[in-house]
This record gives C-alpha cells, structure tokens and sequence, in this order.
C-alpha cells in the first residue's frame, strides 16, 4: 500500500512513518523540510512541500491508497490556518488524485468532557479551551472539512500525548462516543492505531477517541 503522511516531522508524524514501514507500505512523507526528517529507508520517499501550497500536494499525493494526517503546531497558542487550510488542501488533492481513504489526528479535548468526569472537565474548560482558544476554532474547522469532504475518512482524537515506548499499555478506544478519563497516550500507539485504521472498513466515516 503507498500511504502518504502529512506532519512527519512531528512526534506523531514520524512515529506514523517508522509505524508504516514497519507494516510493509510504501511512505511518501510531505514534510517542509526534507532534512529535518531522518530516517532512510529503501521504501521511504521524502517530499518538500507545505501543506498551506495546493500545488505542492499533487504530485506526491497522486496514486496514494490512503493519507494519514499528523498535522500540527503542538501546544502553541497562536492562531492557525495548518489544520483547516492545510486540511482543505490535502482533501482537494486527493480529489484531484482520485484518494478515497483519509486519517486525520484531532484531539479529545475538542470536546468538553462530560461534568461526570469534574478534574479533567474543568481543566479541558477552564485551562485548555480559554488558553488554546484559536487552534482548537481551526482545528474544529479541520474537523468539519473532513466530515463534509465526501472521502473515506477518519477522524482520530487522542488524548494528550506522550513519548512513552509504543504498546506500554494497551489504549481504550471509543467509536462515535466519549472515553471517560481520556489523560493520555503515547504518540507510539497513537501511530499504530492511526496506520491499523486505514484498512480498518469499521471506523470509516466514524470519529474514534483514543486514550489509556
């Protein structure tokens, strides 16, 4: 399979690489700059490219069986147009290619957990939405263009992130639903899920919270 990745120089994008590989596909990685991704691999084709330049994805994204989205800032609090311009391009690329399957990370905090869980609702409400009130309005822009881009998509949200060693603990799940206590989960498991999903018919047209 040839499985492009958006954000791959990112924690999470280059934990989706290695994960790809590892699994036998063919990667095509979209990175600004090619050098500040190394990894070499004889099935790894690195490509310069901002995802804010439509142009830009239309050659690598051509011929692809899926595209998996890393895309990010991290916990910057600026505004942002990477998620839903970036996003929006990647869609209309893959138009332009005839690519139906799509992966996007988003993230559980999105939404407010429910008052039932009190310490992580009032953090996500009082601390995370106030203080990261510009990229979470275009990451829930982001989250739109998918659902309306009429691809085969999945929206993956995960729970804060972490470097800890992927399969350190098995990550719960939650389809179309809210995962209570969603505190963390390490970019390695995330990167796992994120490549298991794209042949996974199940979580087609479905948003999957992810978490420990």
């Amino acid at each position: 399979m040839k499985v492009v990745v958006l954000g791959a120089t990112g924690g999470t994008g280059r934990a989706a690489v290695h994960r790809a590989l590892n699994n036998g596909h063919q990667v095509v990685a979209v990175v600004r700059r090619p050098a500040a991704l190394a990894t070499d691999h004889p099935r790894l084709r690195v490509v310069g490219g901002d995802v804010l330049d439509p142009a830009a994805l239309l050659e690598p994204v051509a011929g692809a069986d899926a595209v998996v989205s890393a895309l990010g800032i991290g916990y910057s609090r600026a505004a942002t147009t990477v998620y839903s311009a970036g996003t929006a391009n990647v869609i209309a690329a893959m138009r332009a290619g005839g690519v139906r399957r799509l992966a996007v990370v988003s993230t559980t905090s999105m939404a407010p957990p429910p008052w039932s869980a009190p310490v992580q609702s009032l953090l996500v409400r009082g601390l995370l939405h106030p203080m990261l009130r510009r990229p979470y309005a275009d990451m829930r822009l982001m989250e739109q263009h998918v659902r309306d881009s009429g691809l085969d998509w999945t929206l993956i949200r995960a729970a804060r992130l972490t470097d800890g060693r992927a399969a350190e603990r098995r990550p719960r799940t939650a389809v179309d639903g809210r995962l209570p206590g969603a505190w963390s989960v390490s970019r390695g498991d995330l990167a796992a899920y994120l490549l298991d999903s794209i042949d996974n018919p199940a979580v087609v047209g479905r948003t999957v919270e992810i978490a420990y």
